[in-house]
């Protein structure tokens, strides 16, 4: 069984929260005495900056962004609860053969589904710039109106429901 309530100092910062120069020493005190018994589990703390040698992606900065892309790209399909059978090594070899510049602007490449009403798969996915992909007829017959494709539940505004 777990407690519902919340803890007394939720949303409290600084003095509100107990954190006076007293508790603040002492708390410095401890890390840096934990930082000296082991300092292998806590040599990571005291190297600030990128530390490429860490990423999954090596030390390429442009392959590291590409990464990052991707990650927010399946976990968007996810959230939708589209299906995402793209891996790391495909999803870069598709970006290595693009050609044009890769952004949000409306005349740049994007990655796009071809039948909007399946997955995300090799064969189900082409580069498309963003104007002609927001243009395109979807899965129930509607285009898109110009200025009416944010949001959500664009349809309602337009409809008045």
């Amino acid at each position: 069984m777990s407690n519902h309530n919340a803890p007394w100092n939720k949303g409290l910062r600084g003095l509100e929260a107990g954190w006076d120069d007293a508790r603040r020493k002492r708390a410095s005190e401890g890390q840096k005495r934990r930082i000296k018994l082991r300092p292998k589990k806590y040599q990571i703390l005291l190297k600030k900056g990128p530390r490429p040698d860490t990423w999954v992606t090596g030390p390429n900065k442009a392959v590291h962004k590409h990464y990052y892309r991707f990650l927010k790209a399946r976990n968007q399909a996810k959230f939708w609860k589209q299906i995402w059978k793209i891996t790391w090594p495909q999803y870069l070899t598709l970006y290595k053969t693009l050609k044009g510049n890769w952004s949000r602007a409306k005349n740049h490449k994007n990655l796009c589904r071809i039948d909007t009403s399946k997955g995300w798969t090799l064969k189900n996915v082409c580069f498309m710039t963003r104007q002609r992909a927001m243009e395109r007829v979807t899965d129930n017959k509607r285009v898109r109106p110009k200025g009416l494709g944010k949001g959500r539940h664009w349809w309602r505004k337009k409809n008045g429901q």
